[in-house]
Order: structure tokens, then sequence, then C-alpha cells
């Protein structure tokens, strides 16, 4: 993974190495490798020692000692004096993905470089910073056909996100959208996070009811939707033959319901890890999955299916604990009935489920089950529907 992505960053460097030598030659640059090269999470640039906030921003609370120490002992230039594990790129550097970002954000900008596990989407994610260690932008380079829709859908979302008039939820503004090399690269305002709100850990009911409520919500039965226009569409992509052929029954059940369900925008995967709260405002980033003429609710449900997947895990307890708090929600706050409760539930897990496999299609990832929240909770939910109405 990690000389993957150098070789994108540097593509046409003459050698990528890692190393334990301090000291770079004429034409060569050291990246740190941070936390560990056993375990790399970022590339930050030797001789850039404010780069190290990068790494600040997203570390559970549990490792925010850890990386605070990392900051400190990069920003004191260690990696510079103790001979630790370092990646070396040699030549390249005019034609690669750092110079593009240094000179658009010339001349005080240093570039750090985010490493993923590209399980199925690819994409590289930049952090961009002056010398003092501020962040000024960041990016994303879609590398394969996901990575790219990926990274076009987001840009093209926010754009449009940016005439909603939202006014608990703060998104980026795109700075530019780049082409480099063939590849698309999307360059994007930070949010910088002001006072917490009384509970960080509170489902944010608000903003998410108000996202849901923009741009022209309506009640109508799923299958005039926008929504499910598109699941049609993606199910005729789905290659394994069997499983398309199930899915598409299921999503047939749902299409008969004649349950009226309002329905408008999403996130599309607004979890606690794509967020921070600022006041009463929640800073949201990652608008890949956005799309409107949805069911309302889909969000809250993801929400709390996210949290309890990392919280309670995915087995039945988690699952039925998801179900019961998800029909509360959706009472409460968005005012559905049974019925109407029940047929959101079942098209959250089918758009869930049809987007883990589109996911993976064609990666080694492809035949394995999702765990939690997979086919089979699916195909309960959908055995609760009326078959006719």
């Amino acid at each position: 993974m990690l000389l993957e992505t150098a070789r994108v960053v540097w593509p046409t460097a003459r050698r990528i190495e890692v190393t334990r030598s301090r000291r770079p030659g004429p034409d060569e640059r050291d990246y740190a490798v941070l936390p560990r090269t056993a375990g790399p999470r970022w590339l930050l640039p030797v001789d850039a020692p404010a780069t190290g906030e990068a790494l600040v921003g997203q570390e559970s609370s549990r490792r925010r000692a850890a990386v605070r120490g990392l900051v400190a002992a990069h920003r004191a230039g260690l990696a510079r004096r103790v001979p630790v594990r370092r990646l070396r790129v040699t030549s390249g550097h005019d034609n690669s993905l750092v110079a593009l970002l240094e000179e658009t954000f010339e001349p005080d900008a240093d570039v750090a470089i985010r490493l993923g596990s590209w399980a199925h989407a690819r994409n590289v994610v930049v952090r961009v910073l002056d010398r003092e260690g501020t962040t000024v932008a960041f990016g994303k380079v879609g590398i394969d056909a996901h990575g790219l829709a990926s990274v076009r859908a987001e840009g093209a979302n926010l754009a449009h996100v940016a005439g909603l008039g939202l006014r608990l939820v703060e998104h980026s503004e795109v700075i530019a959208r780049r082409e480099w090399r063939g590849l698309d690269v999307l360059l994007v305002t930070p949010l910088v996070p002001g006072p917490a709100a009384a509970d960080p850990a509170a489902l944010p009911v608000e903003a998410m009811l108000e996202l849901a409520r923009s741009g022209g919500p309506r009640t109508t039965l799923l299958a005039d939707s926008a929504w499910w226009t598109s699941v049609g569409a993606r199910l005729d992509e789905v290659a394994d033959m069997q499983l398309r052929v199930e899915l598409q029954a299921l999503a047939r059940t749902l299409a008969v319901t004649s349950v009226p369900v309002p329905l408008g925008p999403w996130h599309g995967d607004w979890t606690a890890w794509n967020m921070a709260w600022s006041g009463r405002r929640v800073l949201l980033w990652d608008w890949e999955h956005f799309a409107e003429d949805v069911p309302v609710g889909f969000d809250l449900v993801h929400h709390l299916a996210q949290g309890l997947r990392v919280s309670s895990g995915t087995g039945p307890a988690a699952q039925a604990e998801w179900r019961s708090r998800s029909d509360d929600v959706l009472a409460s706050h968005v005012g559905l009935d049974a019925p109407a409760r029940d047929l959101v539930l079942a098209a959250y897990l089918l758009e869930v489920n049809l987007r883990y496999v589109l996911d993976r299609q064609g990666t080694t990832q492809a035949a394995t089950p999702r765990a939690g929240w997979g086919l089979d909770l699916l195909r309960r939910e959908t055995a609760r529907l009326p078959a006719t109405s």
C-alpha cells in the first residue's frame, strides 16, 4: 500500500524506496512514514516539520496523547536526526502530485499524504498545510474507476449542496477541480470546528432533518422516487446473476408496497467520523454519496447502524438494538407510522447492501458477505412488508 500510493504520487520518480539513511542526496526527498512503516497512515515530508499537524483531528481519545507526541517529534525534526525508516523519492518531483499542489497554493505550502486501504474505491487523500501547520485545503485524487467516480460525484455534490441554504450543516467549498495526468483532483476548503456541543455523541437529528427537508421535499410512493430509479439502474450493474436476481426480487417487494413516504436529500454516509460539532452546527465532510429524493430518515438510521457496528459489533443483538432505536427515531422525529417505518428500514438495507456489492465487485472482497446489516437482515425486514397492497 505504501509503495503503491507513492508510485501514484510520483509517477516519474527514478527510484522509490524505504530506507533508514538520514542523508538524502541532492535530487532526493524523504518522507516520514507515520505512525510506523508496519501500519502506515501518513507520509509527511521530513524537511517540513509543521506538516505533523496533519495527524491531528480524527484520532480517538485513547490515541490523542500518542498523536500529540508524534506531532511534537516531527516538529522537532526527529526524523532528520534519528535513523528511523522513511520513504525516499529520487527525482520525478517536478511531475508529481505534490508539485501540482505546491504550485496551486504557492509560495508557502507543504503536502501531507494520507494512506488508505484501497479496499474498493482507490483514492489518494492529501492535506495541504502552510508553514505554520495550518491546513489550507484537503484534496482527493481518484485512481481507478470507483475512485474517479467518487471524486467527480463529491465535487458536483458540494457545488449543488451550496445552493440548499443550510444553516445547521456546514460543508467544504470547492477550491478547484483539476486534471493531472488523466486523473481528477478535487481540492476543498477545510472545516474548522468551534466549541463542541453539550453532548458530542448525540445523534444530530435537527441537522439531519434540515438537510432532508431542503431542496423541495415531497411525499409519494417509493416506486415513484428518483431513488427507486437509481436502484433499478444499479441492480442492473450487479455482475453475479444469482445475487442480482435475489436483490431484484427483494426490491420488487418494496416497489409494490403502496405506503407513501416523505422524500428528500441525504448525505449518504453521515457517521460520527465524518462529522464534528461546532456549537449547534455540524461540520460534515465526504459528500460523494449525497443523493436527493430518497426516503427521509436514511441518514438517521445509517448513523445509528454505523455507531452500533463500532460500539457493539455486528451480531444479532446489535442489529436488534438498531431495529428498536431506528423505529423510535423514525416515529418520534420523522413522524412515520409503523408501515412507513418498516418500508424505510427495508429500503435503507437495500441501499447499503447494493452499495456494498457494487463497491467490492471485481475485487478480492467480492465474495465476502457483508458483516452485519447484510442480506439476512434485508430478507427479514422485507418479509415484514405486505406482498401486495
